[in-house]
């Protein structure tokens, strides 16, 4: 039974390299970034650069705006007190200066940057 089953994956890996090497992409992008032909464009957010190169922070900019402007979409009520947590976009300790790709990614689960000492929640975050 185990020979049968290697032998299937083997064959599986043979007949489909290309379903093999293919990455993850969240939904609320394939639609943007899929092409007529119904192909990813990869360089919409990676440029020119190798295929596993992360992105520069202008490849997201395009289309979500600076990181002022995000700052600005996510910013606490004036009158949150301590029950909302603080804006991820607008830190204390960076400002608007962290980099998307510290907490947002694309091809895996995204994570809070803020979490290696803090304990945020931000239930809203698109993973």
């Amino acid at each position: 039974m185990l020979k049968m089953i290697s032998t299937v994956l083997v064959a599986c890996a043979l007949l489909l390299p290309g379903a093999a090497n293919a990455m993850k992409i969240k939904d609320y992008h394939k639609e943007i970034m899929t092409t007529e032909n119904g192909r990813i464009d990869c360089a919409a957010c990676h440029g020119d650069a190798k295929r596993k190169t992360i992105p520069d922070a202008t490849a997201c900019e395009a289309c979500h705006g600076t990181p002022e402007d995000v700052a600005k979409q996510t910013a606490r009520p004036a009158n949150a007190g301590h029950d909302v947590e603080p804006n991820p976009h607008d830190s204390l300790h960076y400002g608007t200066d962290l980099p998307c790709t510290y907490c947002h990614q694309e091809h895996k689960e995204s994570k809070v940057y803020c979490n290696q000492c803090h304990e945020f929640t931000y239930p809203a975050m698109k993973r």
